[in-house]
């Protein structure tokens, strides 16, 4: 019996990685470098905001001068024009998951600074039981199930995660859960190969598809 489902964010509620990207690439151009390339922003997916950034502008993580703080500001002024809303029928989604009895967490690659203003923004709070955010070191995901699922006390079986990335899929299978990878957003068909190539166990290409899914399971 299905007792929790955990949702990723960027790409899985919301169409949101545009947004994410052209924040790291106008936030370095602000500071003063040379805007880098949407697919140099993206070979830093999976760390978090801290880690993304520190990897673009040559820094440590923890370093006290990085300017996360300038990257949360380009990244909620950008938010209303590239990411105004999330997928269309994903509130009536959560409700309806939630009328069910089944729990419901965010695991992210994003960390607290840009997490939270987008489940905010959303608003998806009242849905968001537990969340779970990245590190700036490696991509923890499975760490984040791990976590949940002894905070719960679930088993594998009871869960399910929902995401977009190859890394998703992967992940999820290592700690033994199982996966509905989402390939509904705009960015979705750039991945397509390498996420069939790790066999999630279920691949729905429309949003309106997950809502019977997470019902049946």
């Amino acid at each position: 019996m299905l007792k929790a489902v955990l949702f990723d964010m960027d790409g899985t509620l919301g169409d949101t990685l545009p947004l994410c990207v052209e924040s790291y690439r106008t936030c370095v151009e602000e500071l003063g470098h040379s805007k880098p390339s949407a697919e140099k922003v993206v070979s830093f997916f999976g760390l978090n905001d801290s880690g993304v950034l520190a990897g673009l502008l040559g820094m440590a993580p923890d370093d006290p001068a990085l300017p996360i703080g300038r990257f949360v500001e380009v990244y909620e002024r950008l938010h209303p024009a590239l990411a105004p809303a999330p997928f269309p029928g994903a509130v009536e989604m959560l409700q309806a998951v939630k009328a069910a009895g089944i729990r419901i967490g965010i695991i992210s690659g994003k960390e607290h600074f840009t997490g939270n203003p987008t489940i905010r923004y959303f608003g998806l709070e009242e849905f968001v039981e537990w969340r779970g955010f990245g590190l700036a070191t490696h991509n923890c995901k499975h760490e984040r199930l791990e976590q949940v699922m002894q905070e719960w006390n679930l088993r594998p079986e009871e869960l399910v995660y929902v995401g977009d990335a190859p890394s998703d899929i992967e992940l999820s299978h290592r700690v033994g859960v199982r996966i509905i990878n989402a390939a509904w957003a705009s960015t979705a068909a750039q991945e397509e190969a390498a996420c069939l190539a790790l066999k999630p166990d279920w691949r729905l290409t429309r949003f309106d598809e997950l809502l019977p899914l997470i019902l049946s399971l």
